[in-house]
């Protein structure tokens, strides 16, 4: 299964531009630049550029209905920012599913 995963990555002051497109150069796909970086990828480009690796979670979606998820959840103690990219950013974080409230 090919997962696409999305992550917000912090750039470093002032390298908003350079770091979105270093990464996009890398291969993910740019959704936005603000404070952060919206950024997408294939779950093995992340592997091989970030050596993030992913596990499959369970997760309530509505606890009124009971729905439950599943999606892959970063290991971030996995996680490593390239040395080409330590001068541009400082921080990735995955998103999770949202929690839907009635």
């Amino acid at each position: 299964m090919k997962a696409i995963q999305s992550a917000e990555i912090t750039p470093a002051p002032g390298q908003s531009a350079q770091a979105a497109r270093a990464l996009q150069n890398m291969g993910f796909r740019v959704l936005h630049i603000g404070r952060t970086i919206s950024v997408e990828g294939q779950q093995e480009l992340w592997i091989r550029i970030f050596g993030v690796t992913f596990r499959i979670k369970k997760k309530v979606q509505s606890r009124e209905t009971g729905t439950e998820s599943l999606y892959y959840e970063a290991r971030m103690e996995t996680l490593k920012i390239p040395d080409d990219l330590k001068a541009l950013i400082t921080d990735v974080a995955f998103m999770e599913p949202p929690e839907f409230f009635a």
